[in-house]
């Protein structure tokens, strides 16, 4: 035996005396070849008896070393281990398994992780050795316990990701009775995802300090698998790949007033509507929605006692609104209010009790409500005011109907409303609305859809000049008011309830026509429609005639067909994506 294995033993045992497991691999290698030189005068003292001389074992047999997707699995996968997909923040535990080898007595085997996406958290034996001895477990780079035990092998890649396991079969002798193919569970990982990625692969790290390896290729791998004698036995390896997926959030929220007076909300999570949950409130006119953040929207209601109240959205699985309502201290309204955002500030447009239109701001920063209280915009309407933002222009333009059922408009601009209404009026015949009207902007202008005194639909621009476009018939009528939305590439959609109760979509591209024909979704509808677009889809939700929640979806110019959402409500639905 060479003097520098003998070294190596005599400083593992001082240190192993006072208490600390610091075995090594190649000290426990060194370990067995001792053992084997003291058995081998006692073998040829036999061999005198029985007439014969020791022949040394051939190693035939070439293994694999595996990762497997369960900690359970007895066989190697045909390739490489596909895991997940895993969302951020779950646990899951692998297993790295020998596959046809020769019988071992022993292994030290790494395992490497991207740490930005996986973290292991601990490691344990399997049952491939059935006796194990001065294992250690090193995890991170540590191994201290709970996640290790024992010593992480001195100039080893050990660090962040890393997994090192080391055990010996305290027996003396090779497993699966010393021939082969042997096979087993070497050991379990267990790791959190920690960052949504496509593929993140598990592997064996390479190191000159793993330069005796039981694989071939590539060299200095740290996979070593010895037999009871020492001699380093031939493994392929084989690792896997972790699929993290961001866990699915919510990408439509909806709120109503329910058949029995109360709020209600339900998220629009993978194609699917989940329960409906209480807000803990009342309202008796239909809520509002207002997008505030790529993952948060703003609910704004009237109270039974028709003060004011805000909540926030912030979506996740489920997401969930804010636990306490905002209420405004002196805000009344005899309808539904009105909300856009623009940077970190709630802009709220209500009718006051005689009619008369009033604005206020809710800071979503600080949580507070305008300290100078409310702003009166010198008009009044009959019906819910239309609000659109332009929030790369910090702009708001209000559109409403007025008592003389007239289009009325006042801009938002450098911090203050204009003094006083524009309106589209022509004459002879002046231009008039029966209901709320449908306005969006498209960072360049207004775009209005109003329904006329007869029931049709009519459509105007109004440019940021102030400009206003003659309206033009959209040939196609309601009892209701319209909705609008405006998708991102700039393109309109019109949804209506029809006089035969049948819901229609017409579209405008950016720059185009409006559609020449409506498309219809079919079904029995009553109420205004909410509608919200994700991606390149429309949704729809709507309720029937005996109040019950509907959704539909279009696709280009294709509606996906109406599914119920299990649950009524006694108003128009509100819609929004968080």
């Amino acid at each position: 035996m060479a003097l520098g294995c003998r070294k190596r033993i005599s400083r593992a045992l001082k240190l192993n005396m006072s208490g600390v497991r610091r075995w090594t691999f190649r000290e426990l290698n060194c370990r067995l070849n001792k053992r084997f030189i003291l058995l081998l005068p006692l073998l040829l003292v036999g061999s005198i008896f029985v007439g014969s001389t020791v022949i040394p074992r051939a190693h035939a047999l070439t293994g694999t070393v595996c990762i497997t997707a369960s900690a359970t699995a007895t066989s190697c996968p045909a390739s490489a281990a596909a895991i997940g997909p895993i969302t951020p923040g779950q646990n899951f535990t692998v297993g790295v398994f020998v596959q046809g080898s020769d019988a071992m007595g022993g292994f030290d085997i790494m395992v490497q992780a991207d740490s930005a996406f996986l973290n292991p958290r601990t490691a344990a034996l399997g049952p491939l050795i059935a006796s194990p001895s001065l294992t250690s477990i090193c995890v991170n780079g540590s191994s201290a316990p709970p996640a290790g035990t024992g010593a992480c092998t001195v100039g080893y890649p050990n660090g962040p990701g890393a997994v090192e396991v080391t055990t010996i079969e305290s027996s003396g002798g090779n497993e699966c009775g010393g021939i082969g193919p042997c096979s087993g569970m070497a050991f379990t990982i267990t790791y959190t995802a920690v960052a949504a990625s496509p593929s993140t692969p598990l592997s064996y790290p390479t190191s000159s300090a793993c330069s005796t390896s039981s694989v071939s290729s590539p060299p200095n791998t740290c996979v070593l698998v010895d037999d009871a004698f020492g001699n380093t036995l031939l493994e392929n390896i084989q690792g896997g790949n972790v699929a993290v997926q961001a866990a699915a959030v919510t990408s439509l929220v909806s709120v109503v007033s329910g058949t029995d007076g109360n709020l209600y909300w339900s998220p629009f999570i993978s194609n699917a509507w989940g329960a409906w949950s209480a807000l803990g409130g009342q309202s008796p006119s239909s809520p509002s929605l207002c997008v505030s953040g790529t993952s948060t929207a703003e609910l704004l209601v009237r109270g039974t006692d028709n003060a004011l109240y805000h909540k926030t959205f912030t979506s996740g699985s489920p997401g969930s609104f804010a636990a306490a309502w905002d209420k405004n201290p002196t805000g009344v309204t005899i309808g539904q209010p009105v909300c856009a955002v623009v940077g970190t500030i709630m802009h709220v447009v209500v009718r006051g009790a005689g009619g008369q239109i009033f604005y206020t701001t809710f800071d979503l920063t600080a949580r507070t409500w305008l300290v100078a209280g409310w702003t009166n915009l010198q008009g009044s309407s009959p019906s819910t005011p239309a609000l659109a933002a332009t929030p790369a222009s910090s702009r708001l333009d209000l559109v409403v109907r007025g008592n003389d059922n007239q289009i009325y408009h006042k801009a938002f601009t450098a911090g203050a409303w204009a003094a006083a209404w524009d309106t589209s009026n022509r004459s002879p015949v002046p231009d008039k609305t029966i209901a709320t009207p449908a306005v969006v902007s498209d960072g360049t202008q207004l775009h209005i859809v109003v329904v006329g005194t007869e029931e049709n639909l009519w459509y105007a621009t109004l440019s940021f000049a102030g400009v206003w476009s003659t309206y033009t018939s959209l040939v196609g009528a309601t009892p209701v008011a319209p909705t609008l939305v405006i998708d991102s590439a700039n393109a309109l959609h019109l949804l209506v309830q029809g006089n035969d109760n049948h819901l229609y979509e017409k579209a405008k591209p950016s720059g185009g026509s409006w559609d020449a024909a409506w498309t219809s979704a079919g079904g029995i509808t009553s109420g205004t429609p909410g509608a919200a677009i994700v991606g390149s889809t429309l949704y729809v939700l709507t309720t029937g005639p005996d109040g019950t929640l509907w959704y539909n979806s279009l696709t280009g110019t294709t509606f996906a067909g109406w599914a119920g959402v299990n649950g009524a409500a006694g108003r128009s639905p509100g819609l929004s994506t968080p």
